[in-house]
């Protein structure tokens, strides 16, 4: 790594060994990117949070399993995805309300714009439920954390050139529905 910084295995290394400071590097390390993946899952900013802490605590119970010769990015990516679909299976119990579009703190337009933003919201976060899960990732990842192709991939277990192509399909196709939407609500006098 750049600069004598530590790789993410070595981190994890010394995490194994009850290294405090190694696993807060980690943490500030990963951050971001967790919260990226599990939100390719979670729509909710509060299970997205929950999911996030979710995943450090469940790496650092299964670190005595990692294995340090293995890349670190994708161990702890599957583990941020595993924690994503519990948080929606655990939802999908407990709860069928819909989840508020917008904070209490936001002023409310007009009743005609507010229902075009809403079903624009909707209709872009149903198309970006119908992705891929790979797609979906590097879409929120890329385009929505501004994350390099190169350290999504890192963490994907990606080449760059394959996040590039992910993400390229990803709007592609929200643009179509986009488009789809444009078009209806044009012939609608819209």
């Amino acid at each position: 790594m750049a600069g004598g910084e530590d790789s993410d295995e070595t981190l994890a290394r010394r995490v194994q060994t009850g290294d405090r400071q190694a696993l807060e590097r980690l943490v500030r390390r990963y951050i971001r990117p967790v919260h990226a993946v599990v939100a390719s899952f979670l729509a909710d900013t509060t299970q997205v949070e929950d999911a996030a802490q979710d995943t450090f605590l469940r790496a650092l119970r299964a670190i005595d399993r990692y294995d340090p010769r293995r890349p670190f990015a994708p161990w702890l990516y599957q583990i941020a995805r595993n924690v994503a679909r519990n948080h929606i299976a655990a939802h999908a119990v407990r709860s069928t309300d819909p989840l508020p579009m917008e904070g209490p703190e936001a002023r409310e337009p007009a009743p005609d714009l507010a229902a075009e933003r809403a079903e624009i919201r909707e209709r872009v976060e149903k198309q970006l439920g119908r992705l891929p899960e790979q797609r979906r990732t590097a879409f929120r990842l890329v385009d929505v954390d501004g994350m390099a192709a190169e350290e999504a991939g890192r963490i994907m277990g990606l080449s760059p050139g394959t996040v590039r192509a992910h993400v390229h399909h990803a709007r592609r196709q929200l643009r179509d529905a986009l488009a789809e939407y444009a078009a209806v609500t044009k012939d609608h006098g819209g």
